[in-house]
């Protein structure tokens, strides 16, 4: 039981820390506080409240669980690939970014996607 936990909370760590990461790395790298530099915070921030989002109920919104976890796969695989247009400063914070995105999808996806 505590390996499973323990495992678990790995999970987690593996979809909150790369955003972490990156909010870290660009605010570092970025000298220009352009609107690019917003529109990519704004990205980052996206994907921390998807993050929070997964412990929320859906009983508020009205929709099965399996509707919601479709609906935030597909916001987070898009996240991703909207990371992928973005002009960010360092490799890493992209790396990071994109697989915060994917480490969220997958745990959207078993959160309740899969049963449809």
């Amino acid at each position: 039981m505590i390996f499973v936990m323990s495992l678990y909370l790995i999970v987690l760590a593996l979809a909150l820390v790369p955003f972490v990461v990156a909010a870290i790395v660009e605010i570092k790298q970025s000298h220009q506080k352009a609107a690019g530099f917003f529109f990519r915070m704004g990205e980052i921030a996206a994907g921390f409240v998807i993050f929070a989002a997964y412990y929320e109920s859906p009983g508020v919104m009205r929709v099965t669980s399996s509707t919601l976890s479709w609906t935030m796969v597909c916001i987070s695989l898009l996240l991703g690939g909207l990371s992928l247009v973005s002009k960010y400063e360092s490799r890493v914070a992209l790396r990071c970014v994109l697989l915060g995105s994917a480490s969220l999808a997958c745990l959207w996806y078993f959160k309740g996607a899969y049963q449809h």
